[in-house]
């Protein structure tokens, strides 16, 4: 009965990995393909900063949100900082160190 279990665990981390690859390849080759009528490049997702506004840009849509209360000037923010797990200031410091 444990064998079952053992192969069922180890085939469904199996269609995990082989479905995750495969969505991460098929975002990277549209993500690196090129218009046929123009050479502009096609790109899934992308996000801008600008100084209290964030212009994310999904496919062909355009969200843009105010940061103004997050930013680290406001009580907010450090609000936020203070019950943020650690895991998420470690990142935050990894991102602010690549820019």
């Amino acid at each position: 009965m444990k064998r079952n279990k053992k192969k069922a665990v180890v085939r469904a981390v199996l269609l995990y990995l082989l479905l995750a690859t495969g969505l991460w390849m098929f975002l990277m080759s549209y993500a690196n393909s090129y218009n046929k009528l123009t050479t502009e490049k096609i790109s899934p997702a992308s996000l801008t900063l600008r100084n209290e506004t964030v212009e994310m840009k999904i496919l062909e849509e355009t969200y843009e949100f105010s940061i103004e209360s997050i930013m680290p000037e406001s009580r907010l923010y450090y609000i936020l900082y203070m019950t943020a797990p650690d895991e998420v200031k470690l990142y935050g410091v990894l991102i602010s160190l690549l820019d």
